[in-house]
């Protein structure tokens, strides 16, 4: 009852042996059907993974502690948001979710502008919520491959599974795609004609 049709297809297919099902008021909702949402094209997208690899969108450890942070990435994300809200969306509506307490810093610092209502959080501050949009920061970026905390599926699919009607997902594949259970999300996105790379917003 929450989830577009497209959204929902790879934990259900992946983690519950495709036993979840859309319910028929929500499998096709989009944000377009939203009273007073401006037609654009993001209004009628489900999903999308944009990728940055290639970019040079490398991520930071903090130095006052092991957080990470990827201030190329929050920009992008940021914008991402700031697109959203220019639809009509209400802040309310929209929701950003990163893993990183750095980068969660960064992005309110700079979406400040929008308001309270606007919730930026860490995956476990996002359990058991729902948003009508939602954009995920996967922020490592990195030679090494490593990927930290993105390797916790159930984290992960907590993450992709609070958007409604649309969801955004912004990472480098040439290290997120280290992890299965991403690399899968990102072969989904691509059948779904949902990939995206970055290099077209800049």
């Amino acid at each position: 009852y929450r989830m577009h049709r497209a959204i929902m297809d790879y934990p259900s297919r992946v983690l519950y042996e495709g036993r979840l099902e859309a319910d028929a008021a929500v499998a096709a909702h989009l944000l377009r059907d939203l009273p007073g949402i401006a037609g654009s094209e993001v209004a009628q997208t489900p999903l999308r993974f944009i990728d940055t690899a290639g970019c040079g969108f490398d991520e930071e450890t903090e130095p006052e502690g092991e957080s990470k942070a990827n201030a190329g990435e929050a920009d992008l994300a940021a914008r991402m948001v700031e697109e959203l809200a220019a639809l009509g969306l209400p802040a309310g509506a929209i929701g950003v979710i990163t893993p990183y307490s750095a980068q969660v810093r960064a992005l309110r610092d700079r979406l400040a502008a929008l308001g309270p209502d606007l919730e930026v959080d860490t995956v476990d501050g996002f359990q058991g919520r729902e948003k009508e949009a939602l954009v995920i920061s996967l922020v490592r970026s990195n030679d090494r491959g490593e990927v930290g905390f993105l390797s916790d599926v159930r984290r992960m699919n907590v993450a992709i599974t609070r958007a409604r009607r649309h969801l955004t997902v912004i990472g480098d594949s040439a290290t997120v795609a280290r992890d299965p259970f991403i690399a899968g999300f990102i072969a989904h996105c691509e059948s779904q004609g949902a990939y995206r790379s970055a290099w077209e917003f800049r």
